[in-house]
């Protein structure tokens, strides 16, 4: 038989209105996506140095670099389609907030997602598919890619024909790499369809990855120039001059001398930010030492790149800056 509890809990069902509720989610969030490449194209933008980040948004920029299509990872501009890994768009768990609101647009439930943990009072949490770069096999190139967007992520109705319980809401999320995204919200195990929302772009990340290279949190990676690492020459004192022109690492003069990057111009050194139609007028830097790469970084990719500096004759020059520094060390002793 059943209980007073039940009996009353079937009273207000049949004496229930129907009515709508609205959910939403915003926060911070974004487009996510992972996808592979061949190591040929990883390899390919490494030597040539090209930028991952403007060959994803500048549809243009496989055209003005001469990238073959064999070598292109996605078409240019076009980032979101290297995804046969995973896709997702969404807001992030833990900068995402819940909000309901009756049929009076009176809040009935608002809490930051990281906070709900499916108890009494609370919706419940379920992840879905987790996609992690360690699922292929070691060696894969894994490329990344995510554009980071904030504001309203999730706007969506609940018919209701019973009273509203926050505890038949679940909200579904996939493990993107370690970043937890909410993908979609379920009410009394009904998917609530998504109306769309409003959001402000805050910027993007994109990166190569190679499976199984993780060493002590640091990846063996590709994005930009920034992320490779030369040998470098010995430091040559500023009576040596270079006999390239080009970008070197320097030491300022003076008693607070400091590492940056400088440009040797053929004949003087200036910032490394100074046009080449400045120049022989931009104010030259003081210098106290330089180094530069110790190898030439083309050596090998001719066919897919700016013809490059034979490697004898960048050794031949090193050989000769030694000779001039060891005889200068020479002379002062």
């Amino acid at each position: 038989m059943p209980t007073i509890e039940d009996q009353e809990k079937l009273i207000s069902i049949l004496k229930f209105t129907p009515r709508t509720y609205r959910v939403s989610i915003w926060g911070y969030g974004g487009e996510y996506v992972m996808g592979t490449v061949s190591r040929e194209i990883y390899d390919y933008f490494r030597h040539r140095r090209l930028d991952l980040n403007e060959y994803a948004w500048d549809s243009d920029y496989a055209e003005n670099h001469n990238i073959p299509e064999d070598m292109q990872p996605f078409p240019a501009g076009s980032w979101y389609e290297c995804d046969d890994l995973g896709h997702t768009h969404g807001c992030d768990m833990d900068s995402g907030t819940l909000q309901i609101e009756d049929e009076n647009c009176n809040t009935v439930f608002e809490r930051g997602i990281s906070d709900c943990d499916g108890g009494d009072d609370s919706p419940g949490v379920s992840c879905g598919d987790e996609i992690w770069i360690g699922m292929t096999a070691e060696g894969t190139v894994v490329f990344i890619g995510s554009s980071s967007d904030k504001g309203t992520f999730f706007e969506g109705e609940i018919e209701l024909t019973q009273p509203f319980e926050i505890e038949k809401l679940l909200v579904k999320y996939e493990d993107f790499d370690g970043q937890e995204v909410v993908s979609s919200l379920e009410y009394d195990g009904e998917e609530i369809d998504n109306n769309g929302g409003s959001t402000n772009g805050k910027g993007s990340t994109f990166g190569f990855y190679v499976a199984g290279s993780n060493k002590n949190g640091k990846w063996e990676k590709y994005c930009s120039m920034d992320d490779l690492e030369y040998e470098m020459t010995p430091w040559f004192p500023k009576k040596i001059k270079p006999v390239r022109e080009g970008l070197y690492m320097i030491k300022s003069a003076g008693k607070n001398s400091y590492t940056h990057q400088g440009r040797w111009t053929g004949s003087r050194w200036v910032s490394s930010w100074t046009d080449e139609e400045h120049y022989h007028t931009t104010d030259e830097l003081k210098i106290r030492e330089w180094q530069g790469i110790a190898y030439d970084p083309d050596a090998d990719w001719a066919s897919i790149g700016p013809a490059p500096v034979p490697e004898q004759e960048l050794l031949d020059a090193l050989e000769e800056l030694k000779a001039e520094y060891e005889s200068l060390v020479a002379k002062a002793n």
